[in-house]
């Protein structure tokens, strides 16, 4: 088969390159892609580092892990996709794709290019889970990238109120107004503190949820949170973190929760329901019935051969940028 990936050969440095996706397994489907997301905070890192915090650098290495294409073959043992069907996965950038469990029938009725962040909407959704959101409780998200954008939209759709949006970006400021959040602040014109304080019911907010994935905000993300609130790392906070832990959170008995979407359980439980597929089952349903638009938040679409100049771009100088995609119809 002729397909395209992308691949890392280095540090910094990506291209694409023919490949074959290999066979197709009973439990599997091969998959023609329309589109693949790019997942800017975790991919940049590991395109820029070569692994995570700690792991040793592996080269050459794939990125990506959000997809959507049409089903072209299904596995003996798959149930609920035939060929044809258009299928959101956990796939790398590439042309084609055979996927094993991660994957989900996108409805009739849903943008491809929106089934795409599938997997990245999945992800704000299990920070809300875990923050277990409930109807009228005060939340503010912290960092307004794609993540923080959708699980300001899904904080509302839960009960929040009011949802408080902070960056320091006035592009993702003036989208966050329009698509999820009540109110949305940059941190250096306000006074913060007082600014949540004034428009939360306690001494704070009841949830923050923490989407920067840098370490130096939680001191102020604690200090955000009412007495007794919840601060959720949904971003993935690459290093440590240096704050007064009997101030902001000891004495005031603050909740720092850990929100890492792969431990989203893969099967259903008496006691936990929420298993991966069901949460994209959900996501993809939500897009279906117009609760989950996020159409305004896709920036950028790119053609998979500029992807050196589109990596380049989100390292160093991004601008007016949240969901990027790579089209490989084209």
């Amino acid at each position: 088969m002729n397909a395209r990936r992308l691949i890392c050969p280095d540090r910094r440095k990506i291209e694409v390159e023919s490949y074959d996706p290999g066979p197709v397994p009973s439990d599997g489907l091969l998959v023609e892609n329309l589109y693949t997301a790019v997942s800017i905070g975790t991919e940049v890192y590991n395109w820029i580092h070569g692994s995570e915090p700690g792991r040793q650098s592996m080269f050459p290495r794939v990125t990506g892990y959000c997809s959507v294409g049409r089903a072209l073959e299904v596995g003996s043992d798959v149930e609920g996709i035939q060929t044809g069907d258009l299928v959101a996965g956990q796939g790398n950038h590439a042309s084609h794709a055979v996927l094993r469990t991660s994957y989900n029938r996108v409805p009739g009725a849903v943008d491809p290019r929106q089934a795409a962040f599938t997997v990245m909407s999945a992800i704000a959704l299990h920070g809300i889970r875990v923050a277990q959101v409930q109807l009228g409780e005060s939340v503010v998200v912290f960092g307004l990238g794609l993540v923080g954008q959708i699980a300001a939209k899904l904080a509302r759709l839960s009960g929040g109120l009011p949802v408080i949006g902070i960056d320091l970006d006035a592009f993702r400021i003036e989208k966050a107004i329009q698509n999820g959040c009540d109110i949305a602040l940059h941190p250096e014109k306000v006074d913060l503190i007082e600014e949540i304080r004034s428009r939360c019911a306690e001494d704070g907010a009841n949830i923050v949820l923490e989407s920067t994935g840098k370490p130096v905000v939680y001191p102020t993300a604690a200090a955000l949170a009412c007495q007794g609130g919840r601060v959720v790392a949904l971003g993935s906070p690459r290093g440590t973190v240096d704050m007064d832990f009997l101030t902001n959170v000891h004495l005031r008995e603050v909740s720092i929760l850990g929100a890492h979407q792969p431990k989203t359980p893969d099967d259903d439980h008496i006691y936990y329901r929420f298993y991966k597929k069901r949460e994209r089952d959900l996501v993809l349903h939500l897009m279906a019935v117009g609760r989950l638009d996020l159409d305004d938040l896709i920036t950028h679409t790119h053609v998979p051969e500029s992807c050196q100049e589109v990596y380049d771009e989100l390292a160093e100088t991004p601008v007016d940028t949240l969901g990027v995609l790579f089209d490989w119809t084209r």
